[in-house]
């Protein structure tokens, strides 16, 4: 059995899907028979936290990065720090790349961009393993970088009765998703006739949030942030779960990827990340505003959602299982081959 330990700045208060991917490690590993060690916070000499682990016979260290988890303007040396001392303890290091760097779209992040960039490639070349969920950024990371899906991050769906009613309209669950393209979702919901149902922020959140409240309705129906379990049976009763990112739909997103881990009928966005193999799988893309619109009234008016669920559970339980996400990085972790 193995020892691993994480370091995840903030777990497990911070919200967010590197905290709740911890979470559903540190549970998987432990049901296996392996010990998890968190870090969360990174006070500590470097220099005496890898001694610890040693000490403590952590046999792997996997780094959870996004650039701003690090720092406030996504600059520190802490995670390189901790990987070169980690090594030089001959204590293997994996950094799992939810995130890389900015991309230069703003005036500040044209200078803050590059310095990302340098600061992620200068870990990965100190660590023993590059893993990412988007093969996108595989390419810019290196070609021995490993490819592996986050999956869902919120469990099973309950067998139990949760009391949720179906939503009576098409349903956005995580609306402050970054990327998430709202000017077509609005297009789509005018263009169906009906109202939203929003998942993860009431009314008052929703049109206070500086970016995403003017695009709101004060006449949709907001659920508010719910338990994982009801997050689930709501997407599960919806006929039609909207999620368009302007970069694509990849393997990193946590509303899309819940959608699909319970079957629900989705409608995403191909951009610039789209990863391809999602092209095969029951998920339907847009290529554009229009082809969005058109998809959304199309499946709304199908009333398809129930006779295709069991299908598009089994394609994500065959392609995503979360369990086995979970040990393959541990795999990678220890150095094993593919499998």
């Amino acid at each position: 059995m193995a020892h691993v330990a994480i370091v995840s700045p903030g777990f497990p208060t911070n919200v967010g899907g590197v905290t709740d991917h911890t979470a559903r490690l540190e549970c998987h590993w432990t049901e296996a028979g392996h010990r998890s060690s968190i870090l969360s916070n990174l006070d500590e000499n470097a220099e005496s936290v890898t001694a610890g682990w040693k000490a403590g016979g952590v046999d792997a260290v996997l780094i959870q990065y996004v650039p701003f988890l690090y720092g406030r303007r996504g600059l520190a040396r802490t995670p390189a720090r901790i990987a070169r001392m980690a090594k030089s303890r001959g204590v293997r290091t994996t950094v799992f790349v939810h995130e890389p760097w900015v991309p230069p779209s703003r005036l500040p992040w044209l200078i803050l961009s590059p310095l990302q960039r340098r600061q992620l490639l200068g870990l990965a070349a100190v660590t023993d393993a590059v893993v990412t969920p988007v093969p996108a950024w595989a390419a810019l990371l290196g070609p021995a970088t490993h490819v592996l899906y986050v999956g869902s991050t919120l469990g099973e769906l309950p067998s139990d009765d949760t009391s949720e009613p179906p939503p009576p309209s098409p349903v956005v669950f995580s609306p402050f998703a970054a990327g998430l393209n709202w000017d077509w979702i609005c297009a789509a919901v005018e263009a169906i006739g009906s109202g939203l149902t929003v998942v993860g922020c009431d009314r008052e959140t929703a049109l206070a949030h500086p970016v995403v409240g003017s695009k709101m309705s004060p006449q949709w129906e907001y659920r508010g942030r719910l338990p994982a379990p009801r997050v689930l049976a709501t997407l599960s009763g919806s006929q039609l779960v909207l999620a368009p990112f302007v970069d694509g739909l990849t393997g990193r997103r946590t509303s899309a990827m819940a959608a699909m881990s319970v079957g629900a009928p989705l409608l995403s966005s191909r951009g610039r990340l789209f990863d391809a193999a999602f092209a095969s799988g029951p998920t339907a893309t847009a290529t554009s505003r229009s082809d969005f619109v058109r998809q959304a009234q199309e499946i709304w008016a199908s009333q398809s959602a129930d006779r295709d669920r069991d299908a598009r559970v089994a394609w994500y339980k065959e392609h995503l299982d979360s369990s086995v996400l979970d040990r393959r990085l541990l795999e990678i972790m220890m150095g094993e081959p593919a499998s």
